[in-house]
């Protein structure tokens, strides 16, 4: 006996669904068109020659508690001190901005941005030099990465001369302390957006993520730089 059965429908992101203030909040060096490492979404992509060390942000969304979040593909998960941990989530493009649309590197040949959270707030910074018509891509390795740990030992460098310097001392209450901490080891949730079966590495800093399971999750210890 046969039997017609349907696929699935996968809603593939198109232009038409950018909001507006995305459009406009674009720097002048990128541009949204599809992406190819998810052919279901738009990706990020260079127009423009982007240097190493570029710093693009802040990551924009909603900040929700775990209970609260649905959807774990556009989020990073962060501490503050008042609230414990939140989850800042661009599910909803309305309420992210441009930084929502960067998809995962697929490898680490791909991968040519990271993430750093700089007093609780969400930045990617390029790992390498990036050509016009090249995608970008994030992904987090943390300092098991000599570039990756030499790039964030740079920021860590820049904020210490930021913390010393003439114009920093007359701020009461700068953002910026004088010793900088080591940075905490990084703890991704289940599944890998490169091969989700595979497992992560544990340490005796595991959290649960914002949602139980899920590849591709932006919740994560994050590499600190303070």
């Amino acid at each position: 006996m046969n039997q017609n059965t349907t696929a699935p429908t996968v809603a593939v992101e198109t232009l038409d669904d950018v909001p507006e203030h995305v459009l406009r909040g674009l720097p002048e060096d990128v541009r949204l068109f599809p992406s190819a490492v998810d052919k279901t979404r738009l990706g990020v992509w260079a127009t423009k020659s982007i240097l190493k060390g570029k710093k693009f942000g802040p990551f924009v969304g909603d900040k929700k508690k775990r209970s609260q979040v649905k959807s774990n593909v556009y989020m990073w998960e962060v501490y503050y001190p008042n609230l414990g941990w939140m989850c800042v989530d661009a599910t909803d493009p309305e309420k992210g901005n441009w930084l929502r649309y960067i998809n995962w590197a697929r490898s680490g040949k791909e991968q040519n941005l990271f993430p750093l959270e700089i007093n609780r707030t969400i930045y990617y910074k390029s790992l390498k030099p990036i050509a016009p018509g090249e995608e970008l891509l994030v992904w987090y390795n943390g300092e098991d990465d000599p570039e990756i740990a030499a790039a964030i030992e740079e920021e860590r460098a820049s904020a210490r001369s930021r913390r010393h310097s003439p114009k920093a001392k007359k701020v009461t209450g700068s953002a910026w302390p004088l010793d900088v901490p080591p940075l905490p080891r990084l703890t991704p949730a289940p599944g890998n957006a490169r091969n989700p079966a595979a497992p992560h590495p544990t340490s005796s800093r595991n959290r649960p993520p914002c949602v139980a399971s899920g590849a591709g999750t932006r919740n994560l210890w994050l590499e600190k730089v303070r």
